[in-house]
């Protein structure tokens, strides 16, 4: 893996699933083995615009066999990767973690390999906390949420100050999206972000759901 910056090509391409977007709303597609058989299968995601258009999807490679046998025995601790495309359908991102026992570390690249950021699930006796890095391995944001605060993961600059956050409880316009708990919105609005550290909030909604409510996603 290449730990440099993406070059001006790569970063049009993955700019374009969020520039200009304040919001972004990451919907979760179940399958019709999970709903009616129970199987695990791998994740699939829409990515929605605050107005409901179709902005992208996030897709889990299956693995084939082990994959099934991964996402059945490992659950929310399983490895895997998945591809962010834009809603031109075209791969702009990878996403990929490994299997862990306790914390968790999600590593994205773009679509030639080249490292962007990652996201790593720190130890928090009471609270929930990630500390999110940019390509040069810096932290850059942390999310750090109380526990027992269930759907609202707030996300805060490295001097403590509140810019943003990622809720499974969105109140604007859009709320309606929420019909199952399976739904993300990410606020992208602070000003002081680049295209990749919004790329990198946006993936951490991801990282989010798997941590934290892949083990009830056949609660639907």
């Amino acid at each position: 893996m290449r730990i440099r910056r993406p070059d001006e090509k790569s970063i049009e391409a993955i700019s374009s699933i969020v520039a200009g977007q304040g919001q972004l709303f990451l919907k979760q597609k179940l399958e019709m083995g999970e709903l009616i058989l129970n199987f695990e299968t791998k994740n699939k995601y829409e990515i929605l615009t605050s107005s409901g258009q179709y902005h992208g999807a996030v897709i889990e490679e299956s693995g084939g066999f082990w994959g099934f046998l991964n996402r059945t025995v490992f659950r929310s601790h399983r490895p895997f990767k998945i591809t962010v495309y834009n809603k031109s359908n075209v791969p702009i991102l990878r996403l990929e973690r490994k299997f862990f026992w306790m914390f968790s570390d999600l590593f994205i690249s773009d679509s030639h390999g080249t490292r962007i950021g990652s996201i790593h699930r720190r130890f928090g006796l009471l609270r929930k906390k990630y500390d999110l890095m940019d390509f040069n391995q810096m932290v850059f944001a942390q999310i750090n949420a109380p526990i027992w605060r269930i759907w609202t993961f707030k996300i805060f600059d490295v001097r403590g100050k509140e810019i943003g956050s990622i809720s499974k409880k969105w109140t604007g316009v859009f709320k309606e999206v929420f019909t199952d708990s399976d739904s993300f919105g990410v606020d992208l609005s602070y000003s002081e972000w680049d295209t990749l550290k919004k790329v990198i909030v946006f993936c951490a909604a991801i990282s989010v759901d798997f941590d934290f409510f892949e083990d009830n996603s056949n609660r639907h």
